[in-house]
């Protein structure tokens, strides 16, 4: 295994993490770490030193920037309030955005697939999955100048 498909694995792995600490975060509130930390407290043993780093990296990328990630996505719903979103919708795309605006991932196409495996996963609707694809994508091409050639058309 190289180098760059062990680095997609860790980073796959955090992001699922932190999906599932968003998606509790928003059902019930509170801080964001003591969620990330309830939600690995049972694998944290077995999980890589690189993807524990990723998780909190990310995690703290995150919490310093929600306020600006909401209203990234507030400005890209036609017709929708973020509020309205089903809380899985939201957290795929408070992470995809922040790792598509935020970070200094190396491979944003990466974040496209990792995020759209988790909402084909969790989700099983279609029109959820093209919906949090076509948010990603505009968000995408906004904020890097960049055609979203990575994104996947489900």
């Amino acid at each position: 295994m190289d180098k760059q498909e062990k680095s997609g694995r860790y980073r796959k792995k955090a992001r699922e993490i932190l999906f599932r600490a968003l998606y509790t975060y928003d059902i019930k509130g509170g801080d964001l770490f003591e969620i990330v930390n309830e939600h690995i407290q049972d694998i944290k043993d077995k999980l890589s030193p690189e993807t524990l780093e990723y998780v909190y990296s990310i995690a703290k990328g995150l919490d310093d920037t929600l306020d600006e990630i909401d209203e990234i996505i507030k400005e890209h719903l036609k017709d929708w309030r973020l509020e309205r979103l089903g809380y899985p919708e939201r957290a795929l795309l408070r992470l995809g955005t922040y790792e598509l605006v935020f970070s200094e991932v190396p491979d944003k196409g990466r974040v496209f697939m990792d995020i759209l495996d988790l909402a084909k996963c969790y989700l099983d609707n279609e029109d959820s999955i093209k919906f949090i694809n076509g948010i990603l994508s505009a968000i995408y091409r906004k904020y890097t100048g960049e055609k979203d050639e990575n994104s996947s058309s489900v």
